[in-house]
C-alpha cells in the first residue's frame, strides 16, 4: 500500500469511508482490495470529514484498517472540517423540505429515498417533482418512504430549472434542500445542513460535498481526476461572500460555489433571487448553470454562501466514457450559458465579465496552478478536454436559442 496523489488514481478503485476515532471502527479489520488498482479514502473524525487520500494497492489482497488509520492519523490534513465554535443555537433552521427532481430514473429515486429514510434527523419533509411527467413509478417509490412527510408534484415542462421552480412554489418551510436522484444522502446529511444554517455568518445557502459512490470504471475515475464536484474546495468550512479571498467575483465560480445536487437555501432568499432561470439546466440545450446563477445572485446581493463539507452525499458517476464526454461538455456549456444569462438580465454585467478574462485564461491553461486542468495526469483523454472546450464555446449560443424559444426574461 503506497500513498499517491489524485493523478495516480486508476480503475477500478475501491471507495472507502474510514472513521479515524479509536472508538469508531475496529482497528484489526482487514479490507479486501484484491482486484482493485487503487483506493480512494475519505477519512473522518467522529463523522466529520478530515481529508480524501489516494493509495496504490496493486498486487495487495487486503489492507489493514489499523495501518491505514495510523498513517492517516500521523498526516496533517489539508484542512479539517471541524465544527466551528461560533454557532448559533441549533434551532436556527429546523423546518426543512428536501426536494428531489426526477425524470425516468425510478431505481435511482428509490435509492435516494431509501437514504432519506436512514437520516439521523427525521425532522424534515420530502417533495418529489416528477418531470416525466406522471410516472406511476414515482408514486410507488414515494409510497415506500414510510412515516416521513412526503408530497409529489408534477412539472410537465422538461428541464431541471422548471422542476426546481415548481418545487419552490410548493415549499412552505424555512429551508429547502436539493438532492438528485443519482445520489445517496449520508446518514447525517439533513442534520449537518441544519447545523450549517446555524453558523454565525447567517448563510443564505449551504453547499455540501458530493463524493463518489463508486469508482469502478475508467470514466468514473477520470471524472475524479478532473476534480469531481468539489474541485478547489477542500475539507475546511468556508464562508463565501463578495470580497472573500477565494471569491474572485460573484461572476467567477472557480472554485465552484457549490454543486446543484447538494445544496440548501433559505427559502425566502431563493425566492428573492428570482428562483432558477428556465433557460438553464439539465434537460435544456444549455445542460447546466441554473444553480451557479442563483448562487452568484446571492453573492452579488451581499448574501453569504457557506461551503460546508460535513454535509455529504454520495454520487454515482457516469460509467461510460461517452456519457462522461457529454457531462463535461454540459458543465462547460452551462458555465458559459450562465454568463449569457447574466448579460441578458443585466447588460452591464458584460463589462464585469470582460474584466475576468485574465483569470479565465489562467484557469483554462494546462499549468500547475490551473483550477480546471492543473492536476490532470499526462494520459488524461484529450477528447474529454476537447468536449469541455467545445461546451464553453457553444454554451452562449445554446442559451440564446433557449431564450428565444422560451419567450420570457429570467427572474432578474
Amino acid at each position: 500500500m503506497r500513498r499517491i496523489d489524485r493523478k495516480g488514481l486508476r480503475a477500478p478503485a475501491l471507495v472507502l469511508d474510514l472513521e479515524l476515532a479509536p472508538d469508531g471502527q475496529p482497528g484489526d479489520d482487514m479490507i479486501a482490495v484484491g482486484g482493485y488498482e487503487t483506493l480512494w479514502c475519505l477519512s473522518r473524525v467522529r463523522g466529520v470529514p478530515r481529508e480524501v487520500s489516494f493509495w496504490d494497492v496493486t498486487g495487495d489482497t487486503a489492507v489493514s484498517v489499523r495501518e491505514l488509520r495510523d498513517r492517516l492519523g500521523d498526516t496533517p490534513a489539508a484542512g479539517s472540517a471541524t465544527t466551528p465554535r461560533s454557532l448559533r443555537p441549533r434551532t436556527a433552521a429546523t423546518e426543512m423540505t428536501v426536494v428531489i427532481c426526477t425524470r425516468d430514473r425510478p431505481a435511482g429515486l428509490r435509492s435516494t429515498l431509501a437514504s432519506l429514510r436512514r437520516q439521523d434527523d427525521p425532522e424534515f419533509g420530502v417533495l418529489v417533482v416528477d418531470n416525466s411527467p406522471g410516472s406511476p413509478a414515482v408514486a410507488a417509490a414515494l409510497g415506500e418512504l414510510g412515516p416521513l412527510r412526503r408530497q409529489c408534484v408534477v412539472e410537465p415542462r422538461p428541464g431541471l430549472a422548471w422542476a426546481r421552480n415548481r418545487a419552490l412554489g410548493a415549499v412552505r418551510t424555512e429551508v429547502v434542500a436539493w438532492i438528485d436522484d443519482d445520489e445517496i444522502a449520508d446518514p447525517g446529511w439533513v442534520g449537518r445542513l441544519k447545523l450549517g444554517f446555524a453558523h454565525e455568518a447567517a448563510p443564505a445557502a449551504v453547499c455540501g460535498m458530493m463524493l463518489p459512490a463508486e469508482l469502478d470504471t475508467e470514466a468514473q475515475v477520470r471524472f475524479e481526476q478532473y476534480g469531481g464536484f468539489n474541485k478547489g474546495r477542500g475539507m475546511t468550512p468556508e464562508v463565501l461572500r463578495t470580497g472573500a479571498p477565494s471569491v474572485t467575483s460573484p461572476l467567477y465560480p472557480l472554485p465552484p460555489f457549490g454543486a446543484g445536487g447538494n445544496m440548501a437555501f433559505r427559502t425566502d432568499a431563493l425566492r428573492a433571487a428570482g428562483g432558477f432561470d428556465p433557460c438553464l439546466g439539465a434537460g435544456r440545450r444549455t445542460r447546466g448553470g441554473e444553480e451557479t446563477r442563483v448562487l452568484a445572485l446571492l453573492l452579488s446581493a451581499g448574501q453569504v454562501v457557506l461551503h460546508w463539507p460535513s454535509a455529504i452525499t454520495w454520487h454515482t458517476h457516469r460509467r461510460e466514457m461517452a456519457a462522461l464526454r457529454k457531462q463535461l461538455y454540459g458543465y462547460s456549456a452551462g458555465l458559459s450559458a450562465f454568463y449569457a444569462s447574466m448579460i441578458r438580465s443585466r447588460p452591464a454585467a458584460a463589462f464585469d465579465i470582460l474584466r475576468l478574462a485574465p483569470y479565465a485564461w489562467r484557469d483554462l491553461r494546462n499549468r500547475s496552478d490551473s483550477l480546471r486542468v492543473g492536476e490532470l495526469p499526462g494520459d488524461f483523454p484529450a477528447c474529454l478536454l476537447k468536449a469541455a472546450r467545445r461546451g464553453l464555446l457553444e454554451g452562449p449560443f445554446m442559451y440564446l436559442y433557449e431564450a428565444a424559444a422560451n419567450g420570457r426574461q429570467p427572474g432578474r
